[in-house]
């Protein structure tokens, strides 16, 4: 299919050359990036932070949201060097 596209010189004058960088017609290249472009995920495609972070096989309880820590105002003070010993 035949597209008109108006693009700024200066533009259209780079792509020319990354086109020819890579053996390409403008045609061929700018149709290459419309086509990753699509492939990218949407924003509705995308996981979730719990999922991208989940692991295969994790037990049940490694998701949990709340982590059983110590209440922080009974915790002793631990003390620490960077020191080799």
């Amino acid at each position: 299919m035949n597209v008109t596209l108006k693009l700024p010189d200066k533009l259209c004058r780079k792509a020319r050359h990354c086109a020819v960088d890579e053996s390409k017609s403008l045609s061929a290249w700018v149709a290459g990036l419309i086509e990753r472009a699509l492939e990218q995920p949407t924003l509705e495609q995308k996981p979730t932070l719990m999922e991208a972070m989940s692991l295969p096989d994790a037990p049940d309880w490694f998701y949990e949201r709340e982590l059983p820590l110590e209440n922080r105002k009974t915790m002793k003070d631990r003390s620490f060097s960077f020191d080799e010993e």
